[in-house]
């Protein structure tokens, strides 16, 4: 629970404005002489968070009783005894319900970061193709097929390590093909 206060217009019993620190949908009407209804609050705001309420000086010397019967806030003025419209305004102190928390913003990758990220991905994996390939060619027992493997994935690795040259780095990257 929050605390809003509002201002009603003392003539037509409308809200003139809301100060919220949660929700504000707050309405309100005259009901008749004296008599005004406030919908969209909790009742009032207890202290220490709220004061009650405030009548204008123009008003001064009315008395004022409320009552909050769900979901109505009833607000009575009178003088001496009988029922009166206020003649200017009251603030009303009241509680409500807090505002949903607004959802954080998805994060916006950085373009540089995620280019880098699936640069080395991807080196990883070539570099997990080269090295069997390399030891055979190391070892002088590698097929022609493996040989051509060889040089297809490091002509892969190279391509990979160029993309940083490439214009429009690191947002458009034009990607080598993996071999197969």
């Amino acid at each position: 629970m929050t605390r809003a206060a509002i201002n009603l217009n003392g003539p037509t019993g409308e809200v003139i404005d809301v100060t919220s620190l949660g929700r504000n949908a707050i309405t309100s009407h005259k009901a008749g002489i004296g008599e005004y209804r406030v919908l969209g609050t909790l009742g009032m705001a207890p202290p220490p968070e709220g004061w009650g309420y405030v009548i204008n000086p123009l008003d001064t010397g009315v008395e004022v009783r409320i009552r909050h019967v769900a979901p109505t806030l009833e607000i009575s003025i009178s003088r001496d005894g009988v029922a009166v419209d206020l003649l200017h305004s009251l603030t009303l102190h009241v509680a409500v319900e807090p505002l949903p928390p607004e959802p954080l913003p998805e994060p916006r990758p950085d373009p540089l970061a995620a280019a880098l990220g699936e640069i080395a991905r991807r080196r990883a994996q070539a570099d997990q193709v080269i090295a069997p390939l390399q030891d055979a060619v190391d070892l002088e027992e590698a097929s022609a097929l493996e040989l051509d493997n060889l040089r297809a994935w490091k002509r892969y690795r190279v391509a990979l390590n160029r993309l940083p040259d490439q214009d429009g780095f690191p947002e458009t990257l034009e990607w080598p093909s993996v071999p197969q």
